[in-house]
């Protein structure tokens, strides 16, 4: 049996990336989605790919929209009858040196990747909170936990969503609400390659220090997302699980 069969999940950042691949992986384990992302990132194809095999909503708003965002979730609520799951995968990189980067790009990243984060939990947790609890997984990184050099901003956002999931899971256990994230390293999604493709991100350096030699590819992330909303982690909040390949375990940098 579809261990997601009949669960009301939203996705953020859905129309590319690891948020296409876990709508995707959602889709096939029989769940009712709910697709958030920008205008104009093809988000109505995606919806219409995967409409053949789940129900489908979707509503092009920036996640940093709080009215936005809060009718969404209201859609979501009045269409689907609730809300079990949310994943939130939005998100940007900005890499430049820190003596460089301007305040714009400081605070933009921040308003995607953290406040953004942010204002879909409280969303959501206030529907989930009056209606028998829920799961929430944030997407945060490898750099959340480490620092990194020309990448100021992405480190502080997703060390940002990490102590944010810990706050969230202890402040809403008692709600019934279970929030966890999901650290991934590279992974083989649009935005790194384009990040490969111009020079400022060397795959074959970071596929050396990670002990399985290679970057994760977006439907591993998506299956860690899917334990974390399962019944199966029905006891797991406030964790962060990497998906990184041994790369927060490898203190011999090689």
């Amino acid at each position: 049996m579809k261990r997601h069969m009949g669960k009301r999940i939203l996705i953020t950042g859905a129309a590319n990336g690891i948020g296409r691949a876990t709508a995707a992986f959602f889709a096939k384990e029989g769940a009712a989605l709910y697709l958030i992302d920008l205008p104009g990132k093809g988000l109505v194809d995606v919806a219409q790919q995967l409409s053949a095999e789940a129900k489908i909503s979707f509503k092009e708003v920036s996640v940093t929209d709080e009215e936005g965002i809060s009718q969404a979730v209201e859609e979501m609520v009045a269409a689907m009858g609730g809300i079990d799951g949310v994943v939130n995968s939005a998100g940007i990189v900005a890499v430049e040196p820190a003596l460089d980067s301007s305040i714009e790009t400081f605070r933009q990243v921040i308003e995607i990747n953290l406040t953004g984060t942010w204002i879909v939990c409280r969303a959501a947790a206030r529907k989930m909170a009056t209606n028998g609890g829920g799961s929430i997984v944030n997407i945060s990184s490898v750099y959340g936990f480490q620092g990194a050099p020309n990448r100021t901003a992405y480190c502080a956002s997703k060390g940002g969503v990490a102590n944010l999931t810990e706050s969230l899971a202890v402040e809403w256990g008692p709600l019934g609400v279970r929030v966890n994230s999901v650290a991934p390293t590279g992974t083989r999604t649009p935005m790194v390659q384009r990040l490969i493709d111009s020079g400022l991100y060397n795959e074959e350096a970071v596929s050396r220090r990670t002990p399985l030699r290679r970057l994760a590819e977006p439907e591993e992330i998506a299956a860690a997302c899917a334990f974390l909303i399962s019944d199966e982690s029905s006891m797991v909040t406030g964790h962060h699980l990497p998906v990184d390949g041994g790369w927060l375990a490898n203190g011999y940098i090689m």
